[in-house]
């Protein structure tokens, strides 16, 4: 029907829509959000129907009925308990940059040997299943066309697959980088195989029976065809098939790629749990239908390539060439994605352990070669294996020799998640037999093409069924006996809890004294030289965020481990392990270490929803206690075994101004001061308590008591627990308490002092008024007049004086009176002067002579007094003092402007508080503003104190006070 170049042209043509898919999508030129889209990934995972289960499930038909639907109820098994198998091994996977499965069991027992011995088991077992490709590929255009020569066919098919896997499999060094165009393809790959099965399979429906009623009626008429699909063998190896399908789902290297390698979100899982079983839904009902269709026109002399013959026999050129373009799609995909894992699986297990980095190439670039070298070596042990095995009346036992192999690591894969018990000797030593039975009974019969009597691979007997179980009942045996009977490393048990939770790191219990990034750079330069390693500090320095100048151990801890994620993705986990080991390995110290707590809390904060039964009870007892000590209205600080600070409450970071992410595993000398100082001290010594230590805080006297306690009175390095308590307020409230104690018995001894002031008063203003009895001399007179007011004065001012000593406050009887505020301001500036104080200002009265107030005189000077006072305190030599006053309305506003140093921000808001004062100890009480707020209030004013007054300059402060005038009729 078709020439060689027309099947050729064909083939190119299909092959170049995969390269173009690939390309477009590393160009950047297919939109993004299509390109990551979760269902495109997902859809992408139909790589796992072969030629197999395209061609040669068939075979399965013709010899077992309805047998054949294992191969679809196995996948989709494995796609619906996707969320409890594959998305824990995607988390493992990402969390630890594991590409193959030889990565994962080389994490999950600590060892380079398991990885090597799975990589080369998982080769032997695919080199089969891509053998099988391969002779699809070539038998189908040998069915075309007798004339083409299988070989060159098969070899030329290799060489563009090969040539395909390192343009979009092998284009980054490292495996952590995602080969978007390879998904793409593979979703391409995928949906070609559907389509054309689904128009195969329409077209025999409607064309060749004429619709559903048509189809009803031949099997109505043929029986034989009917029961030819719904047979079922007497046997019950169907269960044994359903369980080998759901193992290679997930085992097999090129799905493990694409579902955990290729995949950067679990959400792609989730949206194939439900795709993919609809998928392999859509291409098993196309089954039956194909069969009947060559069944009815004939065409069934080579049953596995069946939906081939059915165009052949139809003389229909479409309907072939689709099929043939499905075949080549369903081996392509499967050829090119495998050889790309196996390739990788190699080079990290079996190569790099082996092999040192020259000193004169490039280490990405020589890593990048090394991979696509080894997917050439792999094509061509793929071809010769396809010399051996090319048998095409049997394409379906080689595939399912394949699969049965394939089992053999889901043992391991089980209790890799769900059972700790198991170590890397009980992995081996199952593995290794149930391969080595597979090998004997199974492969190597095929490879010799021997016809031992136990092995007749006729699929309706129990031989090949017998082969598997036994292998795989071998396996599980000597897998568990093993494992109880040899003991299990730390290391071991470490990782098995980590695979158990999911990712979450365990700590390893190791220290590192490196605090410089140059540690890390020497141990690095050994293996990949000095660019390489600079190269990669750097990529983890700059992820992580960090100071790579000095490293807190936290942080040291951080980088350590994103080396190892980085390096995993370049040369595997065991080997980037091996690299970094620590730098001073010493004895534990008993008890727990910052590093390790702060680690384990925040993943438990992650995993607490996950937990259960008594370790949820557990959890939520720790989350209890934890939050009580935060809570505390102490602080509380405690040291674990090294000196490190493990645990730093929310009071202590009040106190301290710290944070906790700032200070956890700092030891307390690293601590600012004071703090540094003050815990250093108070660790090192003998005390378990401290009290009332006086501290300056952010410019303010601050006191706290110190308690400490150890947390193992047995042990010398056991960790101590600190307590941190603020008595600043207590003491300055006793402190005022005393204060005022003082001012209480000064308030008292001044109301005696005034008592006994008023007798001499009384008496000098006697003989004042008796003057103009005795003299006429105006002179004598005048000074008399003058000695009388000031007696007055004096009275009042002792009156006041007794008044606020017994209340505090003015008397609310006062009388108000029209009041000369000019006058008022002269007599302040008058007394204000006579103070040393006061004599070297400048003072500036500009209250027009005429404008008076309703109020107390004495009560109003003293106001002015204490207000010039405060002026000139906070004013330089020779600093202008102003006074200002205007009437508006029925208000008289005074303002008094000095050119001050100002009154900070944060005090505004306390001038008004007793005892509140901006001077040093001892020049001043901190009663003057809280006098003339009161004092003002009584007049029915209002005082405001603004500053600083020129924003330019940053100076000088204004108060503005506001009081009652004389009504409009007195004026």
């Amino acid at each position: 029907m078709f020439s060689i170049h027309a099947l050729f042209i064909a083939g190119v043509s299909y092959l170049l829509l995969l390269f173009g898919a690939a390309y477009l999508t590393e160009q950047g030129k297919l939109p993004r959000r299509l390109v990551r889209h979760p269902l495109v990934h997902a859809l992408s995972l139909g790589i796992y129907t072969s030629v197999w289960t395209y061609y040669g499930i068939f075979g399965i038909v013709q010899d077992a009925g309805i047998t054949y639907l294992t191969s679809y109820l196995g996948a989709t098994l494995a796609f619906v308990l996707a969320p409890a198998i594959m998305v824990p091994i995607l988390r493992i996977a990402r969390t630890h940059q594991l590409s193959s499965l030889a990565d994962l069991f080389s994490f999950r027992f600590r060892s380079g040997p398991v990885g090597t011995l799975t990589s080369l088991l998982v080769v032997a077992a695919t080199l089969p299943l891509i053998a099988i490709q391969i002779q699809a590929v070539a038998d189908s255009l040998y069915l075309l066309n007798n004339d083409a020569p299988r070989d060159l066919i098969a070899a030329t098919f290799c060489a563009v697959m090969a040539l395909f896997a390192i343009l979009f499999g092998a284009r980054h060094a490292s495996l952590r980088n995602r080969n978007n165009g390879l998904v793409v393809a593979m979703a391409v790959e995928s949906l070609v195989k559907l389509v054309a099965l689904l128009t195969i399979a329409g077209y025999a429906l409607f064309s060749i029976f004429g619709g559903p009623s048509g189809l009803e009626q031949w099997l109505t008429d043929n029986p034989a065809a009917l029961q030819r699909i719904q047979h079922i063998p007497e046997n019950e190896n169907w269960n044994t098939l359903l369980l080998a399908f759901f193992a290679t789902t997930i085992v097999m290297p090129h799905m493990f790629h694409l579902a955990f390698t290729e995949n950067s979100s679990a959400l792609s899982l989730q949206k194939a749990s439900w795709l993919m079983p609809l998928y392999l839904f859509l291409m098993a009902i196309t089954v039956p239908i194909i069969v009947w269709a060559g069944i009815k026109l004939e065409a069934t002399n080579v049953t596995e390539y069946l939906v081939l013959n059915i165009g052949v026999v139809l003389d229909s050129r479409t309907l072939t060439l689709l099929a043939f373009l499905g075949g080549l799609s369903a081996a392509s995909g499967v050829i090119i994605v495998a050889t790309v894992s196996m390739a990788s699986m190699l080079q990290n297990h079996l190569l790099l352990p082996i092999t040192r980095v020259p000193d004169n190439v490039r280490f990405y670039n020589w890593l990048l070669w090394l991979r696509r070298i080894l997917i050439l070596v792999l094509m061509s042990a793929s071809y010769l294996f396809y010399t051996l095995l090319a048998r095409p009346e049997t394409l379906y036992l080689l595939g399912l020799i394949a699969f049965i192999s394939f089992l053999q690591f889901l043992p391991g894969l089980l209790a890799t998640l769900f059972w700790a018990g198991i170590n890397r000797w009980g992995f081996v030593l199952g593995l290794c037999t149930g391969t080595g039975c597979w090998l004997l009974t199974m492969l190597l019969p095929m490879l010799l093409d021997q016809n031992i009597s136990v092995l007749d691979f006729d699929i309706n007997t129990d031989d090949w069924h017998q082969s598997a179980v036994l292998s795989l009942l071998l396996n599980c045996v000597v897998l568990v006996v093993t494992s109880r009977l040899l003991p299990t490393g730390e290391e071991e048990r470490k990782a098995a809890d980590a695979c158990m939770l999911n990712v979450m790191q365990q700590p390893m219990g190791i220290r590192l004294n490196a605090t410089r990034v140059e540690d890390f750079e020497a141990l690095l330069r050994p293996r990949f030289g000095a660019e390489t390693a600079q190269r990669e500090l750097q990529s983890a320095i700059a992820q992580l965020g960090i100071n790579y100048e000095v490293l807190s151990p936290l942080d040291l801890l951080r980088l350590r481990t994103q080396l190892e994620q980085h390096l995993s993705g370049l040369v595997g986990p065991v080997e980037a392990a091996t690299i970094l080991e620590p730098l001073d390995r010493q004895d534990p110290i008993e008890g727990f270490r910052a590093r390790d707590v702060h680690l384990l809390e925040s993943q438990l904060e992650q995993y607490h929803q996950r937990l259960g039964g008594l370790a949820a009870e557990l959890d939520e007892l720790r989350r209890y206690h934890r939050l009580t000590l935060q809570k505390l209205p102490v602080g509380v600080c405690t040291l674990d075994s090294d000196g490190r600070i493990l645990f730093w409450n929310a009071e202590i970071e009040h106190y301290t101004g710290l944070s906790v992410d700032d200070v956890l595993t700092w030891r307390p000398a690293s601590l600012p001061s004071p703090w540094g100082e003050l815990f250093t001290r108070f660790t090192e010594g003998d005390q378990s308590h401290l009290e009332s230590q006086k501290l300056v805080v952010q410019g303010q006297p601050r006191w706290f008591s110190l308690h400490k306690a150890q947390l193992n009175e047995q042990k010398a390095h056991a960790g101590m627990v600190i307590l941190l308590e603020d008595e600043s307020d207590t003491l300055m409230l006793a402190d005022k308490l005393a204060h005022n104690e003082r001012l209480a018995s000064i308030g008292r001894f001044a109301a005696g002092v005034a008592h006994e002031i008023g007798n001499p008063v009384t008496g000098i203003a006697c003989l004042a008024q008796n003057l103009k009895f005795e003299t006429e001399s105006p002179l004598v007179l005048e000074s008399g007049e003058q000695i009388l007011d000031q007696t007055k004065r004096i009275s009042r001012i002792v009156q006041s004086l007794v008044r606020f000593a017994h209340t505090g406050r003015q008397d609310h009887s006062t009388q108000h009176d029209p009041v000369d505020i000019y006058a008022c301001i002269t007599e302040a500036i008058q007394l204000v002067s006579l103070d040393t104080r006061g004599r070297h200002q400048r003072y500036q009265n500009d209250v027009p002579p005429a404008l008076q107030v309703v109020g107390d005189m004495q009560q109003l000077l003293q106001i002015f007094v204490n207000l010039l006072n405060n002026a000139c305190d906070a004013s330089p030599e020779q600093g202008l003092i102003s006074i200002s006053a205007e009437r508006e309305d029925e208000k008289v506003i005074i303002r008094m402007l000095d050119e001050g140093s100002g009154i900070p921000a944060e005090l505004q808001d306390r001038l008004f508080e007793p005892f509140f004062t901006t001077k040093d100890p001892g020049k001043g009480t901190g009663l003057g503003l809280a006098l003339v707020y009161n004092i003002i209030e009584e007049h029915y004013g209002n005082i405001e104190i603004l500053s600083p007054a020129n924003k330019k300059q940053n100076k000088g402060t204004l108060v503005v006070i506001t009081l009652p005038g004389l009504p409009p009729s007195e004026l």
